[in-house]
């Protein structure tokens, strides 16, 4: 069975139990693949994670109840999900502006989204730059940022803090005190909840052996002995990083047979200030299982 079947299988059993519990664990079980994984790779494919995936769909299927007008609020709060009529109509305000009682007006403007489908694309025309290597473990130090997938919040989030980071000094102070490490100034997210839709964005390096010219806030951490699949990334960072990330987890994975460690992943930015250049180059580090 190939990975489209498989994922096929994991958006059925999702859809089959909107009205009851869903186990995610149970759901990457159907993909064949870790539950990291597979949240990890409906993360960044559908540009959420699944747990808003799965608000949304049976927010979308409560709308299309209430509209038909032949089922209490309470009933419908309760056969999606919701422990009580509240919680169910702040849910319900924030996706359709109405309250779940107005849904009944004839007339009145809702939207729906409709169950997903995965595919893979071969396209053949953009060949993908990688290789895989193993590493020690790496100790680093740096600042951190609590990010959440939410809404796609993450894409926004993290290149504000960059901003700021490399506005107000501390990018400078990064570069100083990690002067002597052969691993530039990174980023690196880490300590995914999946199933919470957040992780820790660090902007990092090597923990220097002098620590007097870190900037205020910093903290250690250590990313794990790794077997990493690198990506190359060309063109300007912003844009193209991110599509780069995309390809990785809708392209690479599905055909290379790999599979996601569970670990931390890692921007690695060899000359920062140039990123804007047309010929501008990065890589996207992957730990691999």
């Amino acid at each position: 069975m190939d990975w489209q079947d498989r994922m096929t299988k994991a958006l059925g059993y999702i859809e089959e139990h909107l009205s009851g519990e869903i186990d995610l664990d149970r759901a990457a079980a159907q993909a064949n693949c870790s539950p990291f994984h597979f949240m990890r790779m409906f993360d960044v494919i559908t540009g959420m994670g699944p747990g808003e995936y799965i608000r949304r769909r049976r927010l979308s299927r409560a709308a299309v109840d209430l509209a038909a007008g032949d089922r209490r609020v309470i009933d419908v709060a309760l056969a999606y999900g919701y422990d009580s009529p509240d919680s169910f109509s702040r849910a319900f305000k924030r996706e359709f502006g109405c309250l779940p009682s107005e849904a009944r007006i004839p007339g009145r403007p809702l939207h729906s989204y409709p169950p997903l489908s995965f595919s893979v694309v071969l396209k053949g025309d953009k060949a993908m730059e990688f290789r895989i290597e193993k590493s020690p473990a790496y100790r680093l130090t740096g600042l951190d940022l609590h990010a959440s997938n939410e809404g796609g919040k993450n894409l926004i989030d993290v290149p504000a803090f960059w901003d700021q980071v490399m506005a107000d000094g501390r990018f400078e102070a990064l570069c100083r005190a990690g002067s002597d490490s052969h691993l530039n100034v990174c980023g690196v997210c880490r300590d995914f909840d999946m199933k919470a839709g957040t992780f820790i964005y660090s902007i990092a390096i090597e923990t220097p052996a002098d620590r007097s010219l870190l900037p205020s806030g910093c903290a250690d951490f250590e990313v794990p002995a790794s077997t990493w699949a690198k990506f190359t990334s060309r063109g300007p960072l912003r844009p193209t990083l991110q599509e780069t990330m995309k390809r990785i987890f809708s392209e690479w994975f599905p055909s290379s047979g790999r599979e996601h460690a569970g670990t931390a992943e890692i921007e690695y930015y060899p000359d920062l200030p140039e990123c804007r250049a047309a010929d501008y180059w990065c890589e996207y580090w992957v730990p691999l299982k």
